[in-house]
C-alpha cells in the first residue's frame, strides 16, 4: 500500500521560512510513503535534516542512526524513548540517542523542530566520547530538571535551526558548531561540583583524573569485544578497584560494567543493520552466547535482536534512512 502525506498539512501550512531549504521540498511538497516507510534524506552533501513538523500524524516505532533532538515549541508531544515515555510540554527538549527504538504521537494541534544528526562527524572530538555515555538514555531537558543549562540549550538549538533554514554559505559547519555547544554545556553541567573531575586553576588533580578516564573510555571503545574485567580497567587507570568504581560512577553516570555492555549493545544495534546474521552479531560484539546477547539486548533496548532488526530502518551509505508513519493513534 503506498499513499501521500502532505508535510504542511493537516496541522496547517509550514510558515515559509521554516520549509526546506533543498530542492526536492519546493518541487514536490509531499512525503511518498510506501507501507509504513518514509523516504528521508540529509540534505544533500551534508550531515542534518531538520523538520519544521506540525503533522497530526505520529510516526510509529522505529530507529534510525541519526541522533535525534526533539524542540517542542508549540502545545504537547509524546514520545517513547528507551522504554520510557515523555510527555513534551512547550520549549521542552528530548534528546534521543543513535539506534534508540522510539515512537512520536502527536497532539491535535502543535509544533516542534526535529533535528536529525548524523552522529560521525561529532565522533573525532574526544570530549564528544567522554560526554556519550550520558546518552546511554534519552535526556529530557526541561527549565526545571536543567535549570543552569536549560536556556542556553534552547537558544542554541534555536540558532541552529534559524542557520539551517536560512541556508547561506557555511550553513552546515555553523549548524554542527550549535550543536557543538549544546553537547559541550551538557558535558560541563554534568562534571560542575565534582572534585574530582571539574578542571580549575586550584584543582590540577581533576585534570589527571580527567584524562586518564578519557583514555580508559577511548580504550574501551577499541577493545570492547574483549574480556575487559574491572580489575583490568582500575589498573588502567592506576587505582584500586574500589576506588576505581567510584570515580568511574561519577565520571560517567553508570557502572563500569553497565558502560561496558551499552558499548556492545550500540554495536550490536549498528550490526544488526547489515546483513550479518545474529549469531555472528553476538560473538562479534564480545557476548559468548546467543543466550546472554538475546537477554542482554532486550534488557537494554525492550526488544530482541530479531524484533529490532524489524524495526531498522533504511539506511544507505550517507543518505538518511526513513521514518515510519502511524496514520491512525487511536
Amino acid at each position: 500500500m503506498s499513499y501521500t502525506v502532505s508535510p504542511y498539512k493537516p496541522s496547517g501550512d509550514i510558515p515559509i521560512k521554516y520549509r526546506q531549504p533543498d530542492a526536492f521540498d519546493q518541487e514536490d511538497p509531499s512525503r511518498n510513503v510506501s507501507d509504513t516507510l518514509e523516504i528521508v534524506d540529509y540534505i544533500k552533501d551534508s550531515h542534518l535534516r531538520i523538520w519544521y513538523n506540525c503533522q497530526e500524524d505520529g510516526y510509529e516505532t522505529h530507529h534510525h542512526s541519526a541522533i535525534e533532538i526533539i524542540y517542542c515549541i508549540e502545545n504537547g508531544y509524546t514520545v517513547t524513548a528507551g522504554q520510557k515515555t515523555f510527555n513534551l510540554q512547550e520549549g521542552e527538549i528530548l534528546i534521543i540517542p543513535s539506534h534508540m527504538i522510539h515512537r512520536l504521537l502527536a497532539q491535535p494541534k502543535g509544533a516542534r523542530f526535529v533535528m536529525l544528526i548524523d552522529p560521525e562527524p561529532l565522533m573525532v572530538y574526544r570530549d564528544y566520547k567522554i560526554v556519550s555515555p550520558l546518552f546511554s538514555q534519552p535526556m529530557y531537558l526541561t527549565a526545571r530538571n536543567h535549570s543552569g543549562i536549560y536556556r542556553y540549550v534552547a537558544d542554541e538549538l534555536q540558532k541552529a535551526t534559524d542557520i539551517y533554514f536560512e541556508n547561506l554559505p557555511m550553513w552546515e559547519m555553523n549548524v554542527y558548531a550549535r550543536l557543538i555547544r549544546v553537547f559541550a554545556a551538557i558535558g560541563k553541567d554534568f562534571f560542575r561540583g565534582s572534585e574530582n573531575f571539574e578542571i580549575g586553576e586550584n584543582n590540577s588533580h581533576a585534570r589527571v583524573n580527567y584524562n586518564k578516564f578519557a583514555d580508559l573510555l577511548a580504550m574501551v571503545d577499541e577493545h570492547y569485544p574483549d574480556d575487559i574485567s574491572l580489575d583490568e580497567a582500575a589498573d588502567f587507570v592506576g587505582f584500586s578497584k574500589f576506588h576505581f568504581s567510584r570515580l568511574f560512577k561519577e565520571y560517567t553516570g553508570t557502572t563500569f560494567y553497565d558502560h561496558l555492555l551499552n558499548r556492545r549493545i550500540q554495536a550490536a544495534e549498528e550490526l544488526l543493520n547489515s546483513n550479518m546474521s545474529v549469531t555472528d552479531v553476538c560473538y562479534r560484539t564480545g557476548f559468548h552466547s546467543l543466550t546472554s546477547f538475546s537477554r542482554s539486548f532486550k534488557q537494554i533496548t525492550g526488544f530482541s535482536p530479531k524484533e529490532y532488526r524489524r524495526y531498522s530502518e533504511q539506511y544507505d551509505s550517507k543518505r538518511f534512512s526513513t521514518s515510519i508513519i502511524k496514520k491512525d493513534q487511536a
